[in-house]
């Protein structure tokens, strides 16, 4: 009885001339707000005390460790001279593979090639080398160090998709699309004139 009577009981204080109701808390509430420090506490017991758990940094740094020694262990480019490819199927091919999800190469450099977090790949100024060989090769290896893991998320390509796709991005050299990424002279040379490679569309 003495709980209804202090129902909606005026508290004697005000702020901005807001008064507010000396009312409990709904059950609902006070359950969630107990749950969320429980949760609390198991969490920084499971990640931070007995660090069973991997918080995001150590998963970051694993992934680059993973990246790294599947890099280390790739196979070097061969002498072996590769062709480029320039029919419709296999260029059509390559672009599925670079603008699909499965390796995830136009989250970094666009669909257009025009550079985002990484560089333009359709201008003559390259950081690795602009061959069919020196591309399969970056493509195989990745570059962890700077974000790009192998075959671009670690997903691995047969011989022939690799050079779909290393051959996709030669045919689109010189299409100029709109907003390019600018050249970063510090870092990026222009191919040598053995290294202009154009193949047909």
């Amino acid at each position: 009885m003495a709980n209804e009577e202090k129902k909606d009981e005026l508290l004697d204080h005000e702020a901005d001339g807001i008064q507010e109701f000396d009312n409990n808390l709904p059950k609902w509430w006070l359950y969630g707000f107990y749950l969320t420090i429980v949760f609390a506490i198991a969490y920084m017991m499971y990640y931070h005390v007995s660090q069973d758990g991997q918080v995001s940094k150590a998963e970051y740094e694993q992934e680059i460790a993973e990246a790294s020694l599947l890099t280390a262990n790739a196979p070097k480019s061969s002498s072996k001279r590769l062709t480029i490819l320039t029919d419709k199927a296999s260029l059509e091919a390559g672009k599925v593979i670079f603008e699909g999800t499965n390796n995830l190469c136009y989250t970094c450099h666009k669909e257009d090639m025009g550079g985002l977090v990484g560089p333009n790949l359709t201008d003559e100024y390259w950081i690795h080398g602009c061959s069919i060989e020196e591309i399969t090769q970056s493509i195989t290896t990745g570059f962890p160090e700077k974000g790009m893991l192998p075959y671009g998320s670690n997903n691995t390509l047969t011989d022939e998709q690799l050079l779909q796709v290393a051959s996709y991005v030669i045919s689109k050299k010189g299409s100029n699309p709109p907003d390019a990424k600018p050249i970063e002279p510090d870092r990026e040379i222009i191919c040598p004139p053995s290294q202009k490679t154009t193949a047909s569309k």
